[in-house]
């Protein structure tokens, strides 16, 4: 007995130590699998998953799908083979009466399991959504915590948030209220079945001779024994079982990541750019997924190499849609868009953006330091390249007067930088790859005038060869670009100089005239 009960301590060591690793090896697989999905989707994919659902997905939801593995491997093999066995050995002491008495029990133990189960699945979908729901609520109240603080809506966030949070309490609760019951359960079944075969061995005992040969004390207990071995075994298989309703809303819910056609892929045959430095737009129609209705439509320019196009119109007339489909961060619906002499589509997408340096709208830096930021695209950027791109964005010189000077700190998304400082961070990023082609995406709408002049005057001298793709809501931002392409409820409403649409564009007249005088306009 000690010999055995030593083996089986070693072996339940082993198992628990193999589906340990097992289990967070695969979970950790997943996780990359999905991570890296992720990073291939395209702006339309976004639209599928909020931010929230898939932070939740990759953090939630795969330790729901790791504990269920883990558990799941852990009992695979111990629970079934303790079952078999106990099976095995009970047929010898067989009985009419004990086994109808045994099979009785375990059918209202099953019975008992898949009303459980019908019980909590459909609140386990209601949970993970409700997470989503927290997530949100949470991210939602600490990204726009100054703007909650400035209209005193903390009451209102609160409020808000409680919602949410009272709605995952209660089905939480409900959900443990149900599972409350399955440990009683057990031992309600665990002891019913004891006296159960007690009662029915010294009913067969007293009156019935015939089954009585084969029933005696010690075969009782042994009976008894092995039938909690059993109704043990079947709990730990039902243990899982419980688990696995919500490690299988989870797991499908990462499965719908992981197997998410993204919407811009490679071509299998890229073929080689045949310019440097163009970009062109052919009859360009863009439809976002599920809308009937094109956000732009009909767009056609060219720009050649070192040259200036900007884009201006009213808010959510179709600019960053345009620009987007320049990188394939979103591919248009009709029509064609050459970088190079070549259809996006027909290269592969990292050889494209090689080419291409991106400020966004939002000035957005990265934790780590002020020069990992700035040489992002490349780690081995010299220091002395670093400075040089920052002198161009005319940030070199507030860099220069922290205490680290370009190894000082960046917290997660630049919070300890003003607006200004971030999007000239931002443009130093895009700059100090030396691209092709660069793009603005209003990324000097924090700048005042003079330093927008100065930094675009830099960039020009800097960059001569370089073409520059700018999104401006001021004119003098972008009253020297060789191309100016003015938007209107996603169609192109004029193109050309502003010398000339000034005069002759009424839309691109009206803007130009809520900001600067006609005397300052040449009218």
């Amino acid at each position: 007995m000690v010999i055995c009960a030593i083996m089986m301590a070693a072996v339940e060591v082993i198992i628990r130590f193999v589906a340990s690793a097992t289990a967070s090896s695969t979970v950790t697989a997943l996780r990359e699998k999905m991570y890296t999905r992720v990073n291939d989707f395209a702006i339309a994919d976004f639209a599928s998953f909020s931010t929230e659902s898939l932070i939740t997905r990759t953090t939630n939801d795969m330790q729901n799908v790791h504990l269920a593995w883990l558990t799941f491997l852990k009992t695979a093999f111990l629970a079934p083979v303790v079952m078999v066995w106990s099976v095995i050995l009970l047929l010898q002491y067989a009985s009419t009466s004990l086994t109808i008495v045994t099979a009785a029990w375990l059918i209202l133990l099953v019975v008992a399991v898949a009303v459980l189960l019908m019980m909590l699945t459909p609140k386990y979908r209601i949970v993970q959504k409700l997470t989503d729901s927290l997530n949100i609520a949470s991210r939602e109240n600490l990204t726009g915590v100054r703007v909650v603080r400035a209209f005193n809506a903390e009451s209102y966030q609160e409020g808000k948030f409680e919602k949410v949070n009272s709605a995952f309490t209660k089905v939480q609760i409900f959900a443990g209220r149900v599972l409350s019951v399955f440990t009683p359960l057990v031992m309600m079944v665990m002891t019913g079945l004891s006296l159960s075969i007690l009662w029915a061995s010294a009913y067969v005992l007293n009156g019935m001779e015939m089954e009585a040969a084969k029933v005696s004390f010690s075969a009782t207990n042994a009976f008894v024994m092995l039938a909690s071995q059993i109704i043990m075994s079947f709990v730990l298989i039902v243990t899982l079982i419980v688990i696995w309703p919500r490690a299988s809303v989870s797991a499908k819910r990462i499965y719908e990541v992981i197997t998410h056609e993204v919407s811009v892929l490679d071509t299998e045959n890229p073929v080689d750019f045949k310019e440097a430095g163009t970009i062109e737009f052919k009859n360009v129609g863009f439809a976002y997924p599920g809308s009937d209705k094109e956000a732009v439509s009909d767009i056609s320019f060219k720009v050649n190499k070192g040259e200036t196009i900007a884009f201006i119109g009213a808010t959510g007339s179709g600019k960053t849609t345009i620009i987007n489909m320049i990188p394939r961060m979103a591919d248009c619906t009709r029509g064609e868009v050459l970088v190079d002499g070549v259809n996006v589509k027909d290269v592969l997408q990292k050889d494209l953006r090689e080419r291409i340096g991106y400020a966004p709208q939002r000035g957005f830096l990265f934790k780590g330091n002020i020069k990992e930021n700035i040489a992002f695209k490349d780690s081995d950027m010299s220091l002395e390249d670093v400075r040089w791109a920052a002198k161009i964005a005319d940030a070199d010189e507030f860099v220069m007067k922290k205490r680290n000077e370009y190894e000082s700190p960046v917290a997660q998304g630049g919070s300890n930088f003003s607006g200004g400082q971030k999007q000239r961070l931002c443009i130093a990023r895009a700059v100090a790859a030396k691209p092709e082609i660069l793009i603005f995406d209003d990324s000097f709408s924090a700048l005042d005038y003079k330093t927008d002049k100065t930094v675009r005057g830099r960039i020009a001298e800097q960059l001569p060869d370089t073409t520059r793709v700018i999104i401006a809501q001021r004119v003098g931002t972008i009253m020297d670009a060789d191309q100016i392409v003015v938007l209107d409820n996603g169609k192109m409403v004029g193109i050309g100089k502003h010398y000339d649409l000034v005069r002759n564009c009424p839309v691109y007249q009206e803007i130009a005239l809520s900001q600067l005088s006609k005397e300052e306009l040449g009218l």
